[in-house]
């Protein structure tokens, strides 16, 4: 199964960066390079068609030339280059944006009929990954938006130690929290996880923290990052 998505994302990912590969990547000050982190674990795995309908709605229009979208999977080992999904900087000629476009929204339509799934979740090595990408680019804004419940659950043995530089210069954005049973039967759990991870993502340097529940929410948040 997973050697099959592989393969899949593998043919994928070579056509989007043959179509536009990094270097094409405008460095100016207005280009933004947004890393979307999708938790494939647990009952998250089931908003996966939702995930991939808010990335298709509201970033991949609003998208301008010079703009990096990159999708990670979180899943039980999440620091691993696999878990890279897509990969595309939008080019500046119309024709090959297009078809940058049709291609990367095939590939998320495939992924969210998949049926990949998880036994743990490992955020925080998903969040690393994500911003090793993100640091490469080279963008005027850098931004990582995080679909999960925010629930970590490391395989034993793991260790996820983050450096205090670790997100410099990242805005980190929590989509659509998915609130757990226990969250329901007391909010103050749900609150006490999100601001943890607030204060983890502040340690590691990020430039800032914020959550939001409504996805129609986002073109602006982003365009007001970009500035």
């Amino acid at each position: 199964m997973r050697l099959d998505r592989l393969r899949g994302a593998g043919i994928a990912l070579s056509m989007l960066v043959a179509l536009a590969p990094l270097g094409c990547l405008d460095e100016g000050a207005s280009s933004q390079a947004i890393c979307v982190l999708i938790d494939v674990s647990g009952t998250y795995a089931d908003e996966k068609d939702e995930v991939v309908k808010v990335i298709k709605r509201e970033v991949l229009p609003n998208m301008i030339p010079g703009d990096t979208l990159i999708t990670i999977l979180i899943d039980s080992a999440s620091y691993e280059k696999d878990n890279l999904e897509t990969l595309a900087t939008r080019d500046p000629r119309p024709s090959r944006a297009n078809a940058q476009k049709l291609a990367l929204a095939q590939q998320l339509d495939a992924f969210a009929r998949g049926d990949t799934r998880s036994r743990y979740t490992d955020i925080p090595g998903a969040m690393m990954l994500a911003a090793e990408y993100l640091q490469e680019a080279e963008s005027g804004s850098r931004v990582m938006l995080v679909f999960s419940d925010l629930q970590e659950d490391l395989p034993e043995g793991a260790r996820r130690n983050m450096r205090e530089d670790e997100f410099a210069g990242i805005q980190v954005v929590a989509m659509n929290v998915k609130r757990l049973e226990r969250d329901t039967v007391d909010p103050d759990v749900f609150r006490r996880r999100l601001e943890g991870w607030r204060a983890r993502v502040e340690h590691a340097g990020g430039k800032g923290w914020r959550t939001v529940m409504d996805p129609s929410k986002l073109p602006g948040l982003l365009e007001q990052m970009r500035s």
